[in-house]
């Protein structure tokens, strides 16, 4: 009994040290095997770069901005229109996975109907996501921190990490 103990703790780490965890590799679209989602975070998001072009860093610097902008002005249309249709958002574990859905169950009912308003206190970048703390307060005084890390292409949003 303790031989085969050893055997499968060994199997165990030489899987987990060699990475053969039969996981499938993505190709950067937004949507594992079978059109699932694979990820949940920044660092294991599927919507992560390939490096075959590198980020416009200024122009995702930009897209934030205007996501930003358009948000604090409460305009519905020119916050969907930073998205990519079949964008994903991961707020704190709650996926959204494509325009429609981020607006109508989240950014429309939970930021632009409460009058929310975002005020940046800091960014970075992490690899190819650029990551913003925002204070963040509603017209009816709640407010909170947290931090976006987002994931831009080609002038659009692909992917958001939320943490909170």
């Amino acid at each position: 009994m303790r031989f085969r103990k050893h055997i499968g703790l060994a199997t165990v780490a030489a899987v987990l040290l060699t990475g053969c965890g039969g996981a499938e590799e993505t190709d950067g679209s937004p949507e594992g095997p079978a059109g699932v989602s694979t990820g949940a975070g920044a660092s294991n998001s599927p919507r992560t770069s390939n490096n075959a072009v590198p980020v416009d860093k200024a122009g995702a610097e930009r897209v934030a901005r205007r996501f930003v902008d358009a948000a604090n002005a409460g305009d519905e249309k020119g916050v969907e229109a930073t998205f990519t249709e079949n964008a994903r958002f991961d707020s704190v574990g709650r996926i959204y996975l494509s325009r429609a859905d981020i607006m109508n169950r989240f950014l429309i009912p939970e930021v632009l109907d409460v009058g929310g308003h975002y005020k940046a206190t800091g960014s970075r970048w992490d690899g190819d996501r650029y990551v913003v703390n925002y204070d963040f307060k509603t017209s009816g005084g709640g407010g909170e921190s947290f931090s976006y890390a987002f994931l831009i292409h080609d002038g659009l949003i692909r992917d958001v990490a939320g943490r909170y």
